[in-house]
């Protein structure tokens, strides 16, 4: 097998047109670091079921668009929702139920 040299100045091209490469990904599709989730990836990651997931949208709980009856979601309103909702250690109810004995 031969062997290939490549030389430092090529591999700075190459990087170099990479990166001009990533910007316009980028500039043209700028969703592409939020994934699209729909209902079956979302019950799936979740652990949750169709009518939970469908009660949270009729609360407007979570954020999500439709597309001829098929409903999407987008990581950063999964995110938002548990950002949202989260329960710190501090927070006494947790403590309380944290306290009561075993049966």
């Amino acid at each position: 097998m031969g062997r290939i040299i490549v030389y430092p100045e090529e591999i700075q091209l190459l990087l170099s047109k990479l990166d001009s490469i990533e910007k316009s990904l980028r500039i043209e599709h700028p969703y592409i670091d939020d994934p699209i989730l729909d209902t079956e990836d979302l019950m799936k990651l979740l652990k949750i079921s169709r009518r939970s997931l469908q009660t949270w949208r009729d609360t407007g709980l979570i954020d999500f668009s439709q597309v001829n009856g098929k409903f999407f979601y987008r990581v950063s309103a999964v995110n938002k929702l548990l950002e949202t909702h989260k329960i710190n250690n501090n927070d006494t109810k947790v403590q309380e139920e944290n306290q009561r004995p075993y049966r």
